[in-house]
């Protein structure tokens, strides 16, 4: 499938091509989880010899697909943007324009090669040809008030036409195609679920393999409580606090609570809502942990805990499953399809059923051993190959319904 016309390589030799382009610019700046989907999605096209991969990179595009390097021009847009941020009453507006300018010149250049274009990012450049876009969740809809109001004001303005325009759309759980088709009433024809999945760095590793990279933290294998993800207000990060600061003090001694994340935004109360545990030396905020280090941390954990109001997938709970780790996690939106009933599952708002599991899961071992063997076996059905795999059937399908294929 995904025949799209002939494209020449040198005298005499062709070969039927899908030609595909992908917006690039999340792997432009320290990935985020929508610039690990993008990353891990066109590495697995990039592989294929039948697909024509060209990369838009703000101003530049090029075939095939490198290494996120978050290069000079990438750090360059980022500060750029931070200065944006502090001197114009609407940034956001600002970049979305420039963007959407870029993407106009990319797009006149490679005008009439018929290329299918994938946006990650939910939001759709203007695009005259076949158009597909990756929704990872409606939080800017559904819980407005844990975003910066410039985000929430772009996201409603430009999220329902460009539903109305786009060919498909690929939604990356269960609960995020329930709530499009709630609120904007996509017929499930037009959405196709494709679930992501733990990068092959996540896995289970011997203790002694971490003792040297942990040390670093000031922490040792097996003797800490993690949890992972961009400090805001959509985490709940007060509420594991609060069920945290429950636990016996002997259990909280032996197991500190290790936080990695960058900081987000009205994190004031999170942080005041931390601040008799940090001055305990019980809980630690790591911030930003290198793509290297971060497995080792994941392995290393006795549980993990992730508390999230609103998830359009949840990949940290994953990647504490694929590393061996038992979790907990709220019992809301795409979480309960991610963790299954290899995880204890809590309401958000639940303090003491969220304290009874964190203590269980640290007290009981043999408990969190079966857990964590459940978690290892259920993420082992998630793969990036088989998300790639039935994105591909998306392109297919959307070329055919075009005439293109």
């Amino acid at each position: 499938g995904g025949r799209v016309d002939c494209y020449q390589f040198g005298p005499g030799r062709a070969l039927s091509l899908m030609k595909l382009l992908v917006n690039g610019t999340p792997l432009l700046t320290p990935l985020t989880g929508i610039g690990h989907y993008t990353w891990q999605l066109c590495s697995q096209m990039a592989s294929q010899p039948d697909i024509d991969l060209l990369m838009a990179y703000g101003m530049r595009y090029e075939r095939g697909l490198r290494m996120p390097t978050h290069s000079a021009a990438g750090a360059l847009q980022t500060a750029g943007y931070g200065l944006l941020r502090r001197l114009l009453p609407n940034p956001r507006r600002i970049k979305r324009a420039v963007e959407q300018a870029r993407f106009a010149w990319i797009e006149r250049q490679i005008r009439r090669q018929d290329y299918l274009y994938h946006e990650p990012n939910i939001l759709p450049l203007p695009y005259a040809g076949p158009t597909i876009i990756t929704l990872h969740d409606l939080s800017c809809f559904d819980h407005p008030e844990t975003h910066p109001a410039e985000r929430v004001e772009i996201m409603h303005r430009e999220l329902p036409p460009a539903i109305e325009r786009v060919d498909h759309i690929i939604v990356i759980s269960e609960a995020t195609r329930r709530a499009v088709a709630q609120r904007f009433g996509v017929p499930d024809s037009r959405m196709t679920v494709t679930l992501l999945a733990a990068h092959p760095n996540f896995a289970p590793r011997p203790a002694a393999s971490l003792q040297a990279a942990l040390a670093k933290l000031d922490l040792q294998p097996g003797g800490y409580l993690l949890s992972v993800g961009t400090l805001e207000p959509r985490k709940n990060l007060t509420t594991l606090f609060q069920a945290y600061s429950a636990l016996p003090d002997s259990l909280r001694q032996r197991y500190p609570l290790a936080v990695v994340g960058m900081p987000g935004w009205h994190t004031d109360q999170l942080m005041s809502s931390a601040r008799q545990l940090v001055e305990r030396g019980e809980l630690r905020f790591l911030g930003y942990v290198d793509d290297a280090v971060l497995p080792l941390l994941y392995a290393g954990a006795a549980a993990f805990a992730y508390p999230s109001r609103y998830e359009g997938f949840g990949l940290p709970p994953l990647e504490a499953m694929a590393s061996g780790v038992p979790v907990l996690v709220s019992d809301v939106t795409s979480l309960p399809e991610v963790v299954g009933d290899a995880g204890v599952r809590v309401g958000p708002d639940d303090v003491d059923a969220m304290r009874d599991g964190l203590r269980r899961l640290l007290e009981d071992r043999d408990y969190a051993a079966q857990l964590a063997q459940q978690g290892l076996a259920r993420a082992q059905g998630f793969s990036w190959e088989k998300c790639a795999r039935e994105t591909r059937a998306v392109y297919d399908h959307v070329l055919r319904a075009r005439g293109l294929a």
